[in-house]
């Protein structure tokens, strides 16, 4: 066996993924934390609708479509509202056409709701928050 290579669980590589894109976030590096965080999220969400859960973002597509709603707009479709979304995510991480195109956006904040969004279905996955002194402190002061 290569001395490089490792065994982990998904969660741990969700995990790796989370606490990096929170330092990155610290340096400035929105982008990549982005992309970091949407990583971990994918996993993280899968895991969550195998144990029968929502994940948290058609949670969070369902209260956009309830907006759209209240404000008598035809709601989107659940898959419309969940492209929504991930747009920026999506955006960072997928070249679809080919096109070298501007991307707009909040990459930071759209970087700290995917880690609060991670960090959601990491206790709807597994009943806690992660460990993570740094995760939790990241949540802490996001949420207090």
């Amino acid at each position: 066996m290569s001395p490089h290579r490792r065994r982990l669980t998904k969660r741990r590589i969700a995990l790796i993924q989370m606490e990096r894109s929170v330092k990155l976030l610290e340096t400035g590096d929105s982008i990549s934390a982005l992309t970091l965080a949407g990583a971990a999220d994918e996993i993280l969400g899968r895991i969550v609708a195998r144990k029968g859960k929502v994940p948290r973002v058609e949670r969070n597509a369902a209260y956009l479509g309830s907006i759209y709603e209240y404000f008598g707009k035809p709601r989107p479709s659940k898959k419309e509202l969940i492209a929504i979304e991930n747009r920026i995510r999506n955006e960072l991480k997928h070249q679809d056409d080919g096109r070298n195109v501007k991307v707009e956006g909040d990459f930071r904040s759209a970087a700290e709701e995917m880690l609060l969004r991670c960090m959601f279905n990491h206790f709807d996955a597994f009943g806690c928050y992660p460990k993570s002194r740094m995760l939790r402190g990241w949540f802490e002061d996001m949420t207090l």
